[in-house]
């Protein structure tokens, strides 16, 4: 039993591989008719491939004797293409430049004596050859040169022309050129002689020239040191500005500490500006020591102190006068007003002007309103007139709204800055002034402004003082009349004055003033 299955296990391998083998005959076969077909495809393509090769070697080199013959320094096509077209352009372009030079050198030789039509003809010829090349349909490298060879031909022809009528113009030339050798020689001494004078000239000018340039170089070098001069002056000046500015500020500091200070020494605020030498009661006259070289002048007022007066001033002066005559040694005043006469003026009593000092007037400014007799209305201007009557000047002027605009500027130069205060000198009289909303608007910035300038003034150094103070140091008396202004006025005679005459007027007789004839009886 053992024995037959292994039998019959032999028989089925041996089948197996049987089968195998056939299996891998046929495949074998197949196989091998595949490779010997495609070998022979490939053998033929082979072939095909090396004739197509050796007909490209072939198609090239031909190419590359045609672009060699040619000129054409591109090896592709396209390339080579552009750059045959390209020449060909060059070529038009050169060749109309020889029909212009043509034209030009006929023209040249029939103006200088070239007859004959040979000459116009040759150059019309020139033309057409160089219009055919350009206008030629289908052009190519053979047609190229046949129109290039027909153009030489003619060009040859231009120059025989040319060259023969050169031989007869300079036949023409040498039988004229002995006539003017004789004119030339002439010529030529008197212009030997006149280059001998222009060359001296020449020369005249040259070093005339050369002193100018000496000049010049001279006035450059002293130009650019001046102008560095100039620059350095400049920065100088600069600084010294900038330096002044800062001694100025603290100029005016340093003065506005001393003003600070003087203020608050009570009665002590000046010193005398001269002394009483002689006094005359007679002539109600004084002298003083005031001089025209210390600035004084006449028509100036000026106040008088006792002369033991605990400080300059005081509010309580002796009388006022006016100077009338001024010298050199000594002036002579009237007395205008005496306060008490149990004091009068005497010898050594003070000389005292609050808006001049010798050598130098006070400035003032006015801030506010001023009201010098106290009638509630603005009297700045008569305080002007009283300022500048003792020598004085206003610098600064600031009015209220209703009376007039700003003017002047502060500075530090300004001694004084006078305000007028309600609250110690109050109005005599109420007065009533109408308010609009714009007025109260004007009298608000009014306000604004004048503190804004007393505070400045207070920077500045400029001392603050008093309306009624300074009208007592100028003597101001409110019974007298102030210069200027009239103390009353008659309206019925002025409006007789000023009413139109009439005959009936003219005719009427004059009517007696008021109160005449009351002692008469009727």
């Amino acid at each position: 039993m053992a024995a037959s299955n292994e039998s019959q296990g032999l028989k089925i391998a041996v089948a197996v591989f049987v089968t195998l083998t056939v299996i891998l005959a046929v495949t074998s076969y197949f196989l091998y008719s595949s490779y010997a077909r495609s070998e022979g495809l490939l053998a033929s393509e082979a072939d095909k491939a090396s004739k197509s090769r050796r007909e490209a070697d072939e198609a090239l080199t031909q190419y590359d004797e045609f672009r060699k013959t040619i000129g054409a320094r591109a090896t592709e096509f396209d390339p080579a293409k552009t750059e045959i077209a390209t020449h060909l352009k060059k070529v038009e372009d050169r060749l109309l430049g020889i029909a212009n030079m043509v034209n030009a050198s006929v023209s040249r030789a029939q103006a200088a004596g070239a007859q004959g039509p040979e000459l116009e003809d040759a150059k019309q010829k020139v033309q057409l050859a160089i219009e055919s090349f350009k206008k030629e349909p289908n052009k190519n490298y053979i047609s190229a040169l046949d129109r290039l060879v027909e153009l030489l031909e003619n060009l040859s022809l231009v120059d025989a022309e040319l060259a023969a009528n050169e031989a007869a113009l300079r036949n023409n030339l040498e039988s004229a050129t002995s006539v003017a050798k004789d004119q030339i020689s002439v010529q030529s001494k008197s212009a030997e002689g006149t280059r001998a004078d222009l060359e001296a000239e020449h020369n005249k000018h040259e070093q005339e020239r050369q002193v100018l340039l000496t000049k010049v170089d001279q006035l450059t070098t002293d130009l650019d040191q001046a102008r560095t001069d100039i620059a350095n002056l400049t920065t100088q000046l600069r600084q010294t500005k900038e330096e002044d500015g800062r001694k100025v500020d603290q100029l005016t500091a340093i003065l506005r500490e001393q003003r600070d200070a003087l203020d608050k020494t009570a009665n002590v605020l000046d010193r005398p500006d001269g002394r009483i030498t002689f006094v005359d009661f007679d002539r109600n006259e004084v002298h003083v020591d005031v001089t025209r070289q210390q600035g004084a002048r006449p028509q100036m007022t000026m106040t008088i102190f006792d002369q033991g007066s605990p400080g300059i001033p005081t509010e309580k002066p002796k009388g006022s006068i006016m100077l009338t005559q001024v010298g050199d040694r000594f002036s002579v005043a009237k007395i205008l007003k005496t306060n008490s006469p149990i004091e009068p003026m005497r010898v050594g009593d003070i000389v005292y002007s609050p808006s001049w000092s010798p050598n130098e007037p006070m400035k003032f400014a006015l801030i506010g309103k001023i009201d010098v007799n106290r009638d509630g209305r603005d009297d700045r201007d008569d305080l002007k007139r009283m300022i500048e009557g003792a020598g004085g000047s206003i610098e600064y002027d600031l009015p209220p709204p209703e009376v007039g605009k700003e003017s002047g500027k502060l500075s530090a130069r300004i001694a004084w800055y006078v305000t007028d205060d309600v609250k110690e000198r109050p109005p005599l009289r109420d007065t009533y002034v109408a308010k609009s909303d714009a007025s109260i608007a004007q009298q608000a910035l009014f306000d604004q402004r004048f503190g804004e300038m007393v505070k400045e003034a207070r920077q500045n150094g400029i001392r603050p003082i008093s309306l009624g103070r300074l009208l007592a140091y100028l003597g101001y008396d409110m019974n007298a009349p102030i210069s200027g202004r009239s103390e009353a006025v008659d309206d019925r005679a002025l409006q007789r004055l000023t009413e139109p005459r009439t005959k009936n007027n003219e005719a009427q007789p004059t009517p007696p003033a008021e109160g005449a004839g009351m002692d008469e009886q009727p």
